[in-house]
């Protein structure tokens, strides 16, 4: 069970979305003080709510009073949200648990939930008013993590499945390019990361997948402020790979040891410049601060190729690495 929580100016839009059944198969399985002839009607229930004035007689305003989650199951529970009045009575309950356990009570809150049938797994639409039916105003601070700690309640208490990863079972064959690309580095990286206990150990197993990992550091003071992973033509940030921020240079420090950055180093051999940042390979890093010799290329380890490097185009993820600020203070 996975929650998504939008916010919304015009009721309007999102009932026509929700209660469509021409393209999604739409139907009505649970609603609480709205009129339900048509979407208009719907519309105009959930619109008429918000003049109504809390117990001090104020008017709240809110620049957006409409609330939309959709509500969506795995494919392995489908036989417990069956076409039937059966599955439509068992979604409904947890849609209004969902609210529940978000500390909105559905009785006193103006809300209609609509089943769709255009995908293979089960899912529905929640739109409800954030004036509650006393004229209240519903809270959203916080509604994210209240919302993960939600899901994870119902799911454990109704024994729905839970999800193994972000990413196991995405279907790569429905990404674009940047996504798919994303999540194979995350995958080699991931597999790489259990199989290494240093910094070297790391960049040699990546530099088996075609990955080279590199450390960013500003030209000026030339400190290490993150760690960049560049496959096939694309680069992309520690941070954006996701996965609770296991894959940044912060978190990777604390596995394999902090590395001091030396101003010198930007003007060394195998080094890349691209606007302000600096692109220092890890193996090279470790090289430069080891004086071990180099390792011929075949291409020759000049300084003109070195600087025909700099021209190289790259395919925009991260052109402009901004995950980590340039000082680091870590937590033992």
């Amino acid at each position: 069970m996975i929650a998504k929580i939008k916010s919304r100016v015009d009721f309007s839009g999102i009932v026509n979305y929700a209660n469509n059944i021409k393209e999604k198969s739409a139907r009505i399985i649970g609603s609480n003080g709205v009129l339900l002839v048509d979407n208009s009607t719907i519309s105009d229930s959930f619109q008429a709510q918000l003049r109504i004035p809390d117990s001090n007689g104020k008017l709240h305003h809110l620049s957006k009073p409409v609330k939309h989650v959709s509500i969506a199951f795995s494919p392995e529970d489908a036989a417990r949200f069956s076409d039937s009045e059966e599955g439509d009575r068992f979604m409904t309950q947890l849609a209004e648990e969902w609210l529940k356990e978000m500390g909105i009570y559905p009785a006193n809150t103006q809300y209609v939930i609509a089943r769709h049938f255009d995908k293979k797994h089960p899912h529905c639409h929640l739109v409800f008013n954030r004036i509650a039916n006393d004229g209240s105003v519903i809270s959203d601070s916080n509604e994210r993590r209240r919302n993960e700690a939600a899901c994870r309640r119902i799911k454990q208490r109704h024994g729905l499945t839970f999800g193994n990863s972000q990413s196991r079972k995405i279907n790569p064959d429905r990404l674009r390019r940047y996504d798919a690309e994303k999540l194979l580095i995350r995958k080699l990286v991931l597999n790489r990361l259990s199989q290494s206990n240093d910094w070297k150990t790391f960049a040699q197993l990546l530099a088996q997948d075609g990955i080279t990992l590199s450390f960013c550091t500003d030209s000026n003071p030339g400190r290490i402020r993150g760690v960049a992973y560049d496959h096939n033509g694309f680069r992309i940030s520690g941070s954006k790979l996701g996965l609770h921020n296991q894959f940044t240079y912060g978190n990777l420090c604390k596995r394999f040891g902090s590395m001091d950055a030396n101003q010198s180093l930007a003007n060394q051999p195998g080094v890349v410049k691209q606007r302000n940042i600096t692109y220092i390979p890890v193996i090279r890093f470790i090289e430069i601060l080891t004086n071990l010799p180099k390792v011929p290329t075949g291409r020759g380890d000049n300084r003109e190729h070195e600087v025909g490097r700099r021209g190289r185009k790259w395919e925009r993820i991260d052109d402009r690495i901004e995950e980590e600020s340039t000082t680091y203070k870590f937590k033992m």
